[in-house]
């Protein structure tokens, strides 16, 4: 079973890829295209190392996923970029807010690393599995919300830009909770959880597949209604905020 979706999973990965390139995609997307041709040479290696180096495997599968983390905030990146990109047109203060949100969500990993070590704090493959779970954390919560919101910055849920998004908050989400039970209750638990895992990526680019197979479609600027909703929404953060303030 889990052979049968890990080659399912590199054969979408290397149909993507090609699939990207063949009509020229890859422009608008860069960061996200150097993320799929990573992850479709590591799963291919992985795949070689488990069949003949397999005392490798664990070393080379950890390594991989950390040297795949700043490509992932690369590719975060560039979806947020996409989705600001109209930002003379949004509400005063929208990207100072949503600086202020990401920094909560960082220091909301902190204190979930903090207040859950796991049960193995001193070992190096516990610390990687905490630090998947906060990179998890933060990356659920960002894409989250460019899934929520991105109707009201111009990006409209046919777009490859929300597509993009909605994967990675596909799978992402799932890899939260693996991770998180296994730094909490050792690795030995999220090796049992790892087909979950795979069939949550495996979703995620069916998700891609669908979004680059078919034409994208363009940007528009947010109605003065929605514009209206949002400014509403940072108000009332705003008033909460100082209220916080005012107690202290």
């Amino acid at each position: 079973m889990f052979w049968r979706i890990w080659i399912l999973n590199a054969l979408l990965q290397w149909g993507l890829l090609a699939l990207i390139l063949r009509k020229s995609s890859w422009r608008p997307h860069l960061a996200f295209v150097i993320y799929i041709a990573f992850c479709s040479c590591k799963t291919s290696l992985l795949m070689g190392v488990d069949l003949f180096a397999r005392p490798l495997y664990v070393s080379v599968n950890w390594g991989s996923r950390l040297i795949g983390l700043p490509l992932m905030i690369a590719v975060l990146v560039e979806v947020f970029a996409a989705v600001f990109r109209p930002y003379s047109t949004l509400p005063r203060g929208t990207v100072r807010w949503f600086s202020i949100t990401f920094v909560s969500l960082v220091l909301l990993t902190t204190v979930a690393s903090v207040c859950f070590p796991g049960s193995a704090p001193g070992d190096w493959m516990n610390t990687i599995l905490v630090l998947n779970r906060s990179a998890s954390l933060i990356f659920c919560g960002a894409f989250g919300f460019t899934a929520l919101f991105s109707s009201y910055f111009g990006i409209p849920w046919q777009q490859r830009t929300y597509g993009i998004g909605v994967g990675f908050l596909l799978f992402m989400s799932v890899d939260l909770f693996t991770s998180s039970l296994g730094a909490t209750y050792g690795v030995a638990v999220f090796g049992a959880l790892r087909t979950v895992s795979m069939l949550a990526y495996t979703l995620a680019l069916i998700t891609w597949v669908t979004y680059f197979a078919k034409p994208d479609v363009s940007s528009r600027p947010p109605t003065l209604e929605q514009m209206r909703r949002l400014q509403k929404a940072l108000d009332y953060s705003a008033k909460k905020v100082e209220s916080f303030r005012g107690t202290n």
